[in-house]
């Protein structure tokens, strides 16, 4: 039977996926057509760090049922959300450093057959990018590979019921080996495995301790907010996005958290709706009517980074580029990001505060004003009150991302100042 590759983002999968589709290997299927049907008629499924934890919660049962009857699942990314009983929610690594990064593996998998696993340690001399924490194992799980000397960044679950989970704690696995040049092959055994082929033997040591019982994170209640306009933020259920919406630092800056499926049913003329980085622009670009009489009416939308606002919202004109990871490793070198003028958003803000990596830049409309612009003076952040009855203030910046992933320190720099602005500037009320 075939494998499912979940298509939770935009755009086309890897040519290997591709491949094995035209093969029969594999079928494409984007998230939103996801049914406990479909997921019945594959024995394999694969999700990348896109998923929609949220959408997959009312297929639970589903889930279940796919496990037990055999069914495996690749797992990529940080779990948040209670979605098979007995796994515990991601355990970031408190204050790393870099000696926690070191990856070591514990027990062979023909997932990583063919790899040289200390590659993928590091890029460029960086570590951290294959993972920074845990999805602690469960009882009977075979842990594969540990960050240091004892946190399990992969490892394998035969459930007693029949079916298996391979979870991989961090950025999708094809993904860090497609940096390392190898992507192709990872991506093919990671097909093969949850088709059903070979697994760890049967001597392989279990996990015989359960994990600390820890609570999930759950959605913060709407707030009662006399002071209209509210603060609506979107989640599309990423875990990157969920960490940053409901963990305790920032969960009461905003008045209601929604889907983007639900601005239609909820969004206020005089609301301003906070869109989170990365959100898959599919799921904007299906909201693009509502979004633009939000707009006519005078409302306000704050568009953060990656997630292609130029495809759902009107007059941005956005221009990618490839992104370079590592400048800062040039002794002496600057990235060149710096705040273009005054602005309530950025006030107690410093260029270090939206310093990280980039992107692409914009060309705003005239009148639009410019926030923060790049070393070529291109606008990355910008105030447009000029091109619709309303406001839109627009970014390639991806502070959201980073924060949730616990990566970066820089960006909850930027998002401990920008949050309280944005509430300040925007609603006119105590943040």
């Amino acid at each position: 039977m075939r494998v499912i590759w979940l298509q939770s983002g935009h755009g086309q999968p890897a040519e290997t996926v591709r491949q094995a589709e035209a093969a029969g290997q594999v079928t494409i299927l984007p998230q939103a057509e996801l049914t406990e049907t479909a997921l019945l008629a594959h024995r394999g499924l694969i999700t990348g760090m896109l998923f929609d934890q949220d959408a997959m919660m009312a297929l639970r049962p589903a889930l279940a049922r796919f496990l037990g009857t055999g069914g495996r699942w690749v797992f990529n990314g940080h779990l948040v959300r209670p979605l098979v009983e007995g796994l515990q929610p991601y355990q970031p690594i408190p204050a790393p450093k870099r000696a926690d990064f070191t990856l070591t593996q514990r027990v062979d998998h023909p997932i990583f057959a063919g790899v040289a696993l200390k590659e993928l340690e590091a890029n460029n001399g960086v570590a951290g990018f294959y993972g920074r924490g845990s999805n602690p194992p469960p009882v009977g799980a075979v842990v594969l590979n540990t960050l240091g000397d004892k946190v399990p960044v992969d490892w394998v679950w035969h459930r007693p019921g029949g079916g298996a989970i391979f979870s991989h704690a961090g950025n999708d696995l094809a993904q860090i080996a497609t940096m390392h040049k190898i992507g192709a092959r990872v991506w093919a055994s990671l097909i093969e495995w949850a088709g059903g082929g070979s697994c760890v033997a049967d001597t392989a040591p279990r996990v015989t301790a359960p994990p600390e019982a820890r609570a999930f994170t759950t959605p913060a209640p709407a707030r009662e907010n006399g002071d209209a306009p509210r603060l609506v933020a979107t989640n599309a259920g990423t875990y990157y996005q969920i960490q940053t919406l409901e963990g305790p630092r920032y969960r009461d800056r905003f008045d209601l958290v929604i889907s983007p499926e639900q601005i239609g049913a909820t969004l206020l003329p005089e609301d301003v709706l906070f869109v989170t980085c990365r959100t898959p622009p599919q799921r904007m670009i299906a909201q693009r009517a509502l979004l633009a009489a939000h707009m006519a009416a005078g409302g306000t939308i704050v568009a953060m980074g990656e997630s292609r606002s130029d495809l759902w919202l009107p007059h941005v004109a956005f221009t990618p580029t490839d992104t370079n990871w590592w400048w800062w490793l040039t002794p002496g070198a600057e990235l060149g990001v710096q705040i273009a003028s005054a602005h309530p958003l950025l006030e107690n803000m410093s260029d270090a505060d939206v310093t990280w990596h980039l992107h692409g830049y914009f060309d705003p409309p005239a009148g639009a004003q410019v926030l923060v612009r790049d070393a070529e003076g291109r606008a990355i952040a910008y105030d447009d009150h000029v091109s619709t009855p309303g406001r839109m203030i627009v970014t390639s910046l991806d502070p959201c991302y980073h924060h949730g992933s616990h990566f970066m320190p820089a960006t909850t720099r930027f998002l401990d100042r920008f949050l309280p602005n944005m509430r300040r500037s925007t609603q006119k009320v105590p943040a």
